[in-house]
Order: structure tokens, then sequence, then C-alpha cells
């Protein structure tokens, strides 16, 4: 009897895995919630869109699906008691496409749009409406004006009409993407041998492809001066149709080209925090040539998106065309940077954009292998013609696609109220106006805002941005009441 327990402990050992605590887990809702609708107990469900690993082999497969219940909503209203909503989500039960299922703990770390924030408690939290950059222009203008009633009455009426702030109301639609973390280690079964997403390249594939790959470009660059720019960090081997299907697929979008017409809406998109889905790109050069094909995932405001451009460069000895593409991650909207008044800041953890679209395309079952290839030559650290930092391991994702007969659909649910009437919006509007200039319309609090956007800056100068990285608690976090968190924002 003992021997035979000790064989099934053996037994155990080898087919199952324990995923430690901290591991990240990147999921897409399949259902939607926010907080003008979704009351505590709602139930919530995503799906995981990249496969967890660890030592020994696969673990969860993407397509496991994550389900659990709203913990507390705190919505706006009509922003008399609050500024900011928050949002907190339990997920606690996996179920893996094999049917198995259990508990299992996790905590939020991020969520991938561009209005929302999270705590370091792991609640999702709306950045304050009243923060946007045109909205604050308008408060100085207006100011200016203040010299009698009539100039107070112009200023009301143009407040009035062109003051648009953002959604003030929390609201992930389905396929909103987070990324949670495991509270406790948990147990899931090894994968068998070739489940988990495609296969990696055969020993035949990567010797045709090693004289390919060695003559490819490692760096792009800007087309003002020619600067070293994005690093290349994918090989994709496949059709345009096939790459462009996979792409759309997996819920990309191509940029629209630049015009007056587009100039002008990415400007309000920046005064105003509003979404630009197809916003332009800018151009970078390889052997002097702009991108033939580029793509981009936009979220709730025009500062933050995923977007990657992409170069055909020949075809292989089987006649299969192939690309290369440099990928980053847009975080935050710069001034005054070389070459350009206006211009994105990348997220310096360049490999996790890379990996980011290796999982994309994968999750759509258009791709038939991807694998990993070292260049050994490329800088582990650099910057890019702008000047943020790049980090990177200095491998090349190669990717193959298939002819995506049946691409992998993104989730689909119903939606969900986002806010009130029209008459309850412009109520708002105003309330969350008055509140505004009453708590900061002074210079103590002007003061104030310039000392911490200076701290700001310097201290993201002096730091790699990691967007995925769940938030720290700090000591102004650690101190400020939760009362206060409609006030003043700990980041």
């Amino acid at each position: 009897m003992g021997a035979l327990l000790s064989l099934l402990l053996v037994t155990q050992a080898f087919t199952w895995r324990e995923i430690p605590a901290g591991t990240p887990l990147h999921i897409r809702l399949t259902n939607a919630v926010g907080t003008y609708a979704s009351r505590p107990g709602s139930p919530v469900s995503a799906v995981l869109i990249a496969p967890v690993a660890v030592r020994g082999g696969g673990v969860l497969p993407a397509g496991s699906i994550l389900s659990g219940e709203v913990s507390s909503v705190q919505r706006i209203g009509l922003g008399v008691v609050r500024e900011r909503a928050s949002l907190s989500l339990d997920f606690h039960t996996l179920s893996l496409p094999s049917g198995a299922f259990g508990p299992v703990s996790t905590r939020m770390a991020a969520v991938d749009t561009g209005r929302e924030e999270v705590t370091p408690t792991g609640s999702i939290r709306e950045t304050r409406a009243t923060s946007s950059l045109g909205n604050r222009a308008l408060h100085y203008a207006r100011k200016a004006m203040m010299f009698n009633v009539h100039a107070q009455l112009v200023a009301f009426a143009i407040k009035s009409v062109l003051m648009q702030i953002p959604e003030p109301e929390i609201y992930l639609p389905t396929g909103a993407e987070l990324t949670l973390t495991l509270r406790e280690p948990t147990r899931a079964p090894l994968l068998p041998e070739g489940e988990g997403g495609p296969r990696g390249l055969t020993a035949q594939e990567r010797e045709d492809l090693t004289p390919v790959i060695a003559r490819l470009p490692e760096r792009t660059s800007s087309t003002h001066d020619t600067r070293p720019s994005d690093l290349i960090n994918l090989v994709l081997i496949g059709s345009y149709d096939q790459i462009a299907s996979a792409f759309d697929a997996a819920g990309w979008k191509q940029p629209r080209p630049y015009s007056f017409h587009a100039n002008w809406k990415s400007a309000m998109a920046i005064a105003f925090n509003h979404s630009y889905d197809d916003a332009p790109m800018s151009h970078l050069l390889i052997n002097d040539m702009a991108a033939d094909m580029s793509w981009e995932k936009g979220f709730n405001d025009i500062y933050k998106r995923h977007h990657v451009r992409l170069w055909r460069m020949g075809e292989t000895e089987e006649g299969q065309d192939v690309w290369i593409a440099a990928a980053t991650r847009d975080i935050d909207v710069a001034y005054l940077r070389p070459g350009a008044f206006v211009t994105h800041k990348v997220a310096g953890l360049v490999d996790q954009e890379r990996d980011k679209i290796v999982n994309d395309l994968a999750f759509t079952s258009c791709t038939e292998a991807e694998d990993y290839w070292e260049r050994p030559g490329v800088p582990r650290v650099t910057r890019n013609a702008t000047g943020d930092r790049m980090e990177t391991d200095a491998r090349l994702a190669v990717v193959t696609f298939n002819d995506c007969q049946a691409p992998g659909a993104l989730p689909s649910g119903d939606a969900l109220p986002i806010h009130g009437s029209k008459m309850q919006r412009v109520v708002r509007r105003e309330i969350m106006s008055f509140r505004s200039d009453l708590i900061r319309n002074n210079p103590y609090w002007r003061a104030f805002e310039g000392a911490r956007t200076l701290a700001t800056v310097v201290r993201q100068h002096r730091q790699v941005m990691d967007p995925d990285a769940p938030p720290r608690s700090t000591i102004a976090s650690r101190l400020q009441p939760d009362r206060l968190t409609s006030i003043v924002s700990f980041h």
C-alpha cells in the first residue's frame, strides 16, 4: 500500500506543476462591467489570452476561463459625492479547456486601457475627468476673462459648449484586457507535448531561416535625421492577406494616413482625453523605406496604445514572404522631443510588446509556428530616436502563419449602460466642474500641481516604466485616506 501511494505521488509530481504566487495572468473580458450599471455580486468572466508556463512545461493554455464577481462599485452619479469612480473585480475560479476547474486566488495588477489605473490594493480607478489638458487650459483662459459680470457670463457659455470632459464612470467593455497576479500558489496539470499553442520551429526551418535572418537590419531609423530608432524584434512569415487577417481577428486596426482632419482629431483627443482607435502613426524607415503595413490597438484615450510597423524584406527559399517588424507600446504623450513637437513616449521594456503581439496572433489560431531567435550583436540597453530608454533580451520572435480559415473570434457579450440620460450628463458635468473649481482654482493648488508634475517627470525619467507591473505602495498611497482619493491621486 505504501509503495502504491509513493508511486501515485511521483506520478502526480510529473503531471502537475505548481504555479508560484505573483505569476501574471493576461486576460480578456467576455462580458462588460462598469460602475454605472454593475453591482456588487454581478458575475464577471474572462478568457486567458496568453499561455502560462513554468519550469518543466506549460500548465495553463490560452483559452482557459476565469470567472468571478464584482466585489465593490463606487459610481460617480451626478458627481456630488465623488469625482472618481472605482471598481473591484474578484476572479476566483479557473476552468481549463479540458473541463477541469478549481479555485484560484488572484489580484488585479493592470488594466489595458487609457484612463483607468489600478491602485496598490487592486481596485480599478478612473482618472479624474476634470484633469484633462483641455479643461485645465479653459480654467486659465477663464481666469483671464474674470474682470466683470459680462465676461463671466461669456466664460460660462464658452465652458458649457467647449468643456467636454471624458466619461468619468468606469466602463470595461467585452474584450477589455486586464492583468491579474496570483495571490497564492496554485497547481495545474502539465500540458501534453504539442498542446497549449502553436508549435516551435523545426530544425530544418531554423536552418533555412539562418541566412535570411543574418541579413536583416537590427533597427529602424527616424525620418528627419536618420538616427537609430526602434529595435526590430519580430519576423513574420506569411502573405499580406494572412498577416492582415490575423491582426484583424486579434482586434488590431490599421492607422489612417496623416491629414488636416486627422491631425485636428488627434489634437482634440489629446486635449480632452478622448479615444482615437485609428490615429495616424509616425513614419520610421528601413533602408530609407517607410513601413509597408502598420497596426495599432488603441485604448479609451489617445495617450496609450499598442502598435507595430512591418516591412516586407523578400522571400524564403519556399517563396514565403518575410516581414520584419518593430513593436513598441505607447504609454504617454511627450512634447518638444527631437524631430517632433508632440510625440508618444514608449515603454522601456520593449520585449513585452513583442510577446503581446505573439500571444494575440496565436490566440486567433492564425499562426502555424512561433519561436525565438538569439541575436547576440543587438544592444541590450539603448535609446530610440526621441530619447526613450529601451531594454531587451535581444531576441527576435519568429511567427509563421496559416490561411486562417476559422480565426478565433473576439469575446462577444451584452453591453451595459455607460451613463445616464443627456440631461443627467449635463448636470453632472456642471457639478463636477464647479467642484473642481472650488477645490483647485487657487494659487495653492496650482503650486502643488506644478511641483507634483515636476516630481513625476523626474521620477519617470530615471526609471523604466513597466505598464504591466503591479502598482507599488508608496508613502503617499499609504498615508492618503481613501476618502481623499477623489481629490488627490497618489500618482
